[in-house]
């Protein structure tokens, strides 16, 4: 993963007003990429191999205010 695309993850993070410490993500690659709620809070946020493309990048914003909105909930 470049640190292009960990800015770019952060950049949509901050803009959710997650702070940085419960945002965990990975330097390893996954084939489609992820984001989990973990046990301890925090959000892990896993990069596609190919990279964070635009549209991985809209997806992942979507999966991370499902995640925590359904966290706040329960």
């Amino acid at each position: 993963m470049r640190p292009e695309e960990v800015m770019k993850i952060l950049e949509i993070t901050d803009s959710l007003n997650l702070h940085r410490e419960k945002v965990f993500i990975p330097l390893q690659t996954e084939e489609n990429g992820t984001a989990t709620l973990q046990s301890d809070g925090r959000v892990r946020i896993v990069c596609p191999r190919e990279g964070a493309t635009e549209e991985w990048l809209k997806q992942l914003r979507i999966a991370i205010e499902t995640i925590t909105t359904k966290s706040r909930v329960n």
